[in-house]
């Protein structure tokens, strides 16, 4: 399996091979934190929140994230705001061990072309199990390009 793997590897130049560290080290942090090949994938990191009661996250379009039409592929824009989501409830209450989508409905505006995304979450309602959220989504330009609603289960830690 080594030489097939380094075979592999044989023609590609550097920022390749890098790429290709950068993401077996994000696979084997999956032992202690389940999302972060995915993250990795999506350049995903947490903003400063410009607003009260609001959170913001970032993801860099990749080539390897578009479409066959050359635009940010749905599936993983929705993936970027559940993980966004998800990532909030996790920083709003320090008891929830784990934070199960529902739902989420998102209405896609504008094209996500290249360049980096900024997700604005804000907290809509939040009882002691149910966590309601809504999403805007922005180019570089600060365009709107989506946006969404969920609602998250919280598991609070025992």
């Amino acid at each position: 399996m080594l030489k097939n793997i380094m075979d592999e590897l044989q023609d590609l130049d550097q920022d390749e091979l890098d790429e290709i560290l950068r993401l077996i080290r994000a696979k084997k942090a999956t032992y202690h934190k389940p999302l972060a090949f995915v993250q990795e994938v999506m350049s995903f990191r947490s903003l400063s929140s410009p607003l009260e009661d609001q959170y913001s996250y970032a993801m860099s379009i990749s080539d390897e994230l578009l479409n066959r039409y050359g635009i940010l592929h749905g599936g993983l824009m929705t993936a970027f705001i559940d993980t966004a989501m998800a990532e909030t409830a996790f920083v709003i209450d320090r008891t929830v061990e784990r934070a199960f989508t529902l739902n989420i409905s998102v209405d896609f505006i504008k094209p996500g072309r290249n360049g980096d995304l900024r997700a604005d979450i804000k907290v809509i309602q939040n009882s002691r199990v149910i966590i309601v959220f809504h999403a805007d989504v922005y180019d570089e330009d600060n365009q709107l390009i989506a946006t969404a609603m969920a609602h998250f289960y919280k598991q609070h830690k025992r």
